[in-house]
C-alpha cells in the first residue's frame, strides 16, 4: 500500500531529482523508493567527510560531467572509486 510523504528539501535538489527521473524514465517517488531500499545495504559512513558519505545513494544521479565540475562537490567526487572507474572507462575509449 502506498503512503503519501511530504519532503522539505532545497529547490535545487528538486530540480536535480526531476532531471534524474526524466533520464531514468521513472518518477521522483520511484527514485526515493530505490534510495530507501538501498539505505539498509549502504555501509556505515560515520566520519566520512563531505559528499562522499552520500555517494552510494546518489550514484544513479551523478553524471560523468559532474566529476569535472569546478566546485567542492566536483573535488570530492574525484576522490571516489567511482571516479576512477569513469576515468578508466574514458581512457579505454
Amino acid at each position: 500500500m502506498k503512503t503519501k510523504l511530504t519532503l522539505s528539501i532545497e529547490r535545487s535538489r528538486v530540480a536535480k531529482l526531476r532531471k534524474a527521473s526524466m533520464r531514468k524514465g521513472s518518477s521522483i517517488s520511484e527514485l526515493v523508493e530505490a534510495m530507501a531500499d538501498k539505505a539498509d545495504t549502504i555501509p556505515a559512513t560515520a566520519g566520512v567527510p563531505g559528499i562522499r558519505k552520500w555517494f552510494g545513494s546518489l550514484a544513479d544521479i551523478v553524471r560523468p560531467e559532474d566529476y569535472e565540475e569546478d566546485s567542492r562537490a566536483g573535488a570530492e567526487l574525484r576522490k571516489t572509486e567511482a571516479y576512477q572507474r569513469v576515468k578508466a572507462e574514458r581512457n579505454r575509449v
